[in-house]
Order: structure tokens, then sequence, then C-alpha cells
């Protein structure tokens, strides 16, 4: 009876401290230190929710940059199915812009399904087909794609955030 007296003690002490008082010490240190991060860097405009730094969003029409495919993928990359699906992607971009070489993060899915960011020469092969459905100059989409762009820290690859992007070309 000591034993367990002693056990339901022990995991009533473990809930309070674990499940509690460390759920609510972590959560005031991610509000007080990263509030943005922590409430999932939302981004509104003219006071309303368009979307999450974090999260990618999916954006019809061909005036808009698109990112990396929804759909999660473990496959593997040697995988027949994986290739069947690298290739229908790839025909569908180089449809839709007019191109042939179409850079990889565009014809693959990130493993979360939520990659919010396309490399920087993805964004620049979008800019003809966003270019003629905008009227816009090659050049300007181009200068919105420099001010969007961000260096990665272990490399120079740069890379942009697609909401950024098409917030931006919605400004023009």
């Amino acid at each position: 009876m000591k034993k367990l007296g002693a056990s339901l003690r022990f995991l009533l002490f473990s809930l309070l401290i674990f499940g509690g008082l460390y759920t609510l010490l972590v959560t005031g240190v991610g509000q007080l230190l990263f509030p943005n991060q922590a409430n999932g860097s939302v981004v509104e405009k003219n006071g309303k929710i368009v979307g999450s730094e974090l999260i990618a969003q999916t954006f019809e029409g061909a005036g808009y940059f698109t990112g990396r495919s929804p759909e999660v993928s473990q496959l593997s990359p040697v995988s027949e199915k994986q290739k069947e699906l690298v290739a229908a992607r790839t025909n569908e971009e180089q449809k839709a812009n007019s191109a042939v070489d179409v850079p990889n993060d565009l014809v693959t899915a990130s493993g979360s399904g939520v990659d919010p960011h396309i490399s920087f020469e993805a964004a620049e092969f979008q800019i003809p087909r966003i270019a003629s459905e905008r009227k816009l100059s090659e050049a300007a989409i181009h200068d919105i794609i420099e001010k969007n762009s961000q260096k990665d820290w272990f490399s120079d690859r740069k890379f942009v955030n697609v909401l950024a992007l098409n917030l931006a070309l919605d400004d023009q």
C-alpha cells in the first residue's frame, strides 16, 4: 500500500510540474521573447488576416507566384510514383510558364506540405508569366523578388516567402 501511495503522489507531482507548470513556463517564455512566432506569425492586411509567414497558402490565378506542392511527400526519391509525380508537375509548370528548365522546388513536395518558401530561382522562373498576366515589366517583378528575398544562414542561397511576394504584387 505504501508503494501505491508513493506512486500516486509522484504521478500527481509529475502531472503538476510537467503538465502544468512547465507548459506555462515555456508558453510564457515564448510569448515574452518570440510573440510573433508564438502566435503563428499571422499576416494582416487592412485589418484582415490573410495568412501566416510560417505556413504555405495556395494562390489561384496565373498572376500569382506559386509555391511548392502542398501534397505531403514521403516517397523515396527513386520510387516510380515519385518520378511520375515530378514528371506531371514538371509538365504543368512548363505549360504554365512557357519554359523548359523548371526549378526542383516547384516540382517536388516538401516533407510537411506547408513550406512557405521557394528558392530565388523558382521565383525568377515565374517572372515572365506573372509579368504578362499583370501587365507589369519583368524588371518590376524582379525588384519585388529582390526586396523580399532572404539569405540562407548556412550558404549563399537566397529564398523568398510566397505570401510576401504575392502581397507585394497586389500592392502594385
